[in-house]
C-alpha cells in the first residue's frame, strides 16, 4: 500500500497532499500460448517482467526434446508502481486478457511468493507443475484401493483425509490419503495437456 504524505506550502499556508507509492509484483493473464510474446512486449515498454519457466519433455515419433514452458500456463508477473497510467500501459499490451485482482483493482503479489518461485525453480531440484491442493479442494483419488473415488480434502490432526459425503444429509466418512495420490477435479478438461510436467532446473 502507498503511504500518504502531507506538507505545507509556506507561501499560501495551504496543506499539500502527495502519495508515495512503491513498486510491486502483479499477475496478468494472457491469451493462449502468448506468455513469452507478452513478456517481451511489456519489456519494450520498460516494465520488469517475470515469466517462470520449467523444462518439459516433448515426445515425437522419432525423437524427444526438452523445451522451456511457462510454469503457470497463461500467466506471468509484471513489476510496476500501482498507478492508473501503468495499469493502462499493461492492459493495452497485445495478448493480455486482464490483471488479476479484486474490488476492481489489481492485487499485489507478495515479494516472498515471487522469491519462493525463483528459488524453487532455480534450485536444480526436480519440479512438478501441479494444482494447489488445499483443504476443501474437490479431488479424485488416482491410485491405490480408493482409485476413482471423489471427495474433498480435509486436514485432520497432522494428515490429509478424503471426506466422502452424502449430499442429502450432513454426515460423512473420511479416509487418510497421500497428497501425491489425488488430483483436483476440474470443471473443464484441457485436452491434450498433462497436468504434471517435469523440470530439472530453471533457465
Amino acid at each position: 500500500m502507498g503511504e500518504a504524505c502531507f506538507s505545507a506550502d509556506m507561501q499560501t499556508g495551504k496543506m499539500l497532499f502527495s502519495e508515495s507509492v512503491h513498486s510491486g509484483w502483479y499477475a496478468v493473464q494472457t491469451s493462449y500460448r502468448c506468455e513469452q510474446r507478452v513478456a517481451a512486449a511489456l519489456m519494450t515498454k520498460g516494465l520488469t517482467t517475470y515469466l517462470p519457466l520449467l523444462q518439459e519433455v516433448h515426445q515425437w515419433k522419432d525423437r524427444r526434446k526438452v523445451v522451456n514452458v511457462p510454469a503457470f500456463s497463461g500467466y506471468l508477473f509484471v513489476h510496476h508502481e500501482p498507478s492508473l497510467r501503468n495499469r493502462v500501459r499493461v492492459l493495452e499490451t497485445s495478448g493480455i486478457v486482464r490483471l488479476l485482482g479484486g474490488n476492481h483493482a489489481p492485487s499485489e503479489i507478495p515479494e516472498v511468493e515471487i522469491e519462493a518461485i525463483r528459488r524453487t525453480l532455480g534450485s536444480g531440484m526436480a519440479c512438478d507443475r501441479c494444482d494447489a491442493l488445499t483443504p476443501g479442494t474437490q479431488v479424485t483419488v488416482m491410485r491405490g484401493p480408493l482409485a476413482g473415488v471423489e471427495g474433498r480434502l480435509a486436514r485432520i490432526k497432522n494428515g490429509l483425509r478424503l471426506v466422502v459425503t452424502i449430499s442429502i444429509f450432513s454426515q460423512a466418512i473420511s479416509a487418510e490419503v497421500g497428497l501425491n495420490d489425488v488430483q483436483a477435479v476440474h470443471e473443464y478438461a484441457t485436452a491434450g495437456v498433462s497436468a504434471r510436467t517435469r523440470c530439472t532446473s530453471s533457465p
